[in-house]
């Protein structure tokens, strides 16, 4: 195993999957936080013209602070653009890992510019608001901790080192007379800056509040990332019990079906006569053994679908489906149950029926027919079933809406549990596996969509038969 530098962005300790995902978000923060910087350096600069009215004997050179906050804004900007093109680029949208990616420019050395141009401004803007004079070289001790959240404590005390000496020969120049100082007039009354005494403790008690800040800090950031790390190992670990677990379930349930399947065909031979005649009073019994058993493959075949989508063994193919033509396809497959109930059945489209999404239709089917089928089922006969498709530039919206049951607002966080079926349903007697919902939200978790429910929907038809509607959101890059 190759041995690390001990000047490594990326120590051994933080090496895990999340990490990267982590830098890039605070890499973000850190950007949007400096926005708020410059905002707030703009209003201490307008803050010294007040000053100037309120106290005649203050006065303060403005220019470079204008200077110093307008290139700030302007390197913040670039840092945007640089981080949105490298987030389009790599994919960074999605939240993926670079641990295993061999970029020669990765999130943490974009940490490391950040944070030294950072440190370069404050240097500048304290050298021009009085330099060893000025309260606001507090500041630093902020950036150390800022910084400290990004970096490994060697980097953080290579760079506060520089920043110290950096300090130390601003300071020293001003006294020796070859750089010009920029005292805040009518706030300080003494040259501190010409005390050789005063500059010795100052430097003294700055050099120490520097390393141990970045001590401090850099600890509490490591004890932060360790329980991360802990965190994240113990999750994979339940994840693989759970694997574990969803594939002897898999193997188990699987084999039941081919039981259930035979017995379904020797009713279906008694049922057909081949067996002879069969007495009026074990048809009725006969074929509802039948159905019965139809809804325990039925459910056979929901756990097994639920268990591929949580193992992420089902094999995916990305295409361009039109959707207005798949649902189509989705509701000719019940079209028995549409004519035999007369339900009225709607799709409806914006801006146009042309609209195409990218995606595998053996996923979106799971979960789309699912909800169709749902509708369906709890709307009585004569009802309304109207399915609208939505496409803007960022969000793509389908909602499912039908005028059947209903869902009550105290069940409505119930529905995607596993094998949860709603009471109004259970007592008006409909069949169902109580999986259906948990197969839509493990089938929309591979697009990151969200699902919204809404019970009255907009096709109520009374406070008896309120609707439900459901609402899916995919977001677009």
């Amino acid at each position: 195993m190759k041995k690390q530098s001990i000047f490594t962005l990326v120590p051994e300790r933080v090496q895990f999957e999340d990490f990267w995902v982590e830098i890039r978000r605070r890499n973000l923060w850190l950007i949007k936080l400096r926005y708020g910087a410059v905002l707030m350096l703009t209003s201490m600069i307008l803050g010294t013209y007040l000053l100037k009215i309120i106290y005649p004997d203050f006065d303060l050179d403005t220019k470079p602070h204008w200077i110093i906050a307008l290139s700030i804004l302007v390197y913040n900007i670039f840092y945007h653009l640089l981080w949105r093109k490298l987030a389009t680029a790599r994919g960074w949208f999605r939240e993926e890992s670079e641990s295993k990616k061999q970029f020669k420019f990765r999130s943490t050395h974009f940490s490391l510019l950040q944070i030294c141009t950072d440190f370069l401004a404050l240097i500048l803007f304290i050298y021009f608001t009085g330099g060893i004079e000025t309260p606001i070289f507090v500041l630093y001790i902020f950036h150390v901790i800022i910084g400290s959240l990004f970096l490994p404590g060697i980097i953080m005390t290579i760079i506060i080192t520089a920043v110290f000496i950096i300090s130390v020969l601003i300071t020293l120049f001003e006294y020796l007379g070859y750089i010009p100082h920029h005292p805040i007039y009518g706030l300080i009354t003494e040259d501190s800056y010409y005390n050789i005494q005063y500059i010795i403790v100052f430097y003294a008690i700055f050099a120490l509040a520097l390393y141990l800040s970045t001590y401090l800090a850099n600890s509490i950031a490591k004890e932060l990332y360790r329980s991360h790390r802990s965190l994240d190992e113990a999750y994979n670990e339940l994840e693989r019990a759970e694997k574990a677990k969803s594939k002897y379930i898999m193997s188990f349930v699987h084999d039941l079906k081919t039981p259930l399947s035979a017995v379904i065909t020797y009713i279906n031979m008694m049922l057909e006569g081949a067996y002879g005649e069969i007495p009026m009073q074990l048809k009725t019994p006969l074929e509802r053994s039948k159905i019965r058993l139809n809804n325990g493959i039925e459910l056979i075949n929901d756990i097994l679908y639920l268990s591929s989508l949580k193992l992420g063994i089902l094999t995916t193919k990305v295409q361009p489906i039109n959707l207005v033509a798949f649902f189509k396809e989705i509701l000719d497959e019940f079209k028995d149950t549409i004519q035999t109930k007369e339900i009225q059945v709607q799709i409806k489209s914006y801006p146009d029926e042309e609209i195409y999404f990218n995606g595998d239709k053996t996923i979106l089917k799971l979960a789309f027919a699912n909800l169709i089928s749902n509708s369906l089922k709890y709307t009585d006969s004569g009802g309304e079933v109207e399915i609208y498709i939505n496409d803007s530039p960022k969000v793509l919206v389908i909602s499912i809406a039908d005028s059947g049951i209903g869902i009550p607002d105290k069940e409505k966080d119930k529905i995607f549990n596993d094998f949860y079926r709603s009471t109004i349903s259970k007592k008006k007697g409909i069949e169902g596996t109580g999986l259906g919902m948990s197969v839509v939200l493990e089938a929309l978790k591979y697009y990151n969509a969200t699902i919204k429910l809404e019970s009255p929907s907009h096709l109520q038809k009374s406070a008896n038969i309120p609707g439900t509607e459901f609402i899916i959101e995919f977001k677009k890059l």
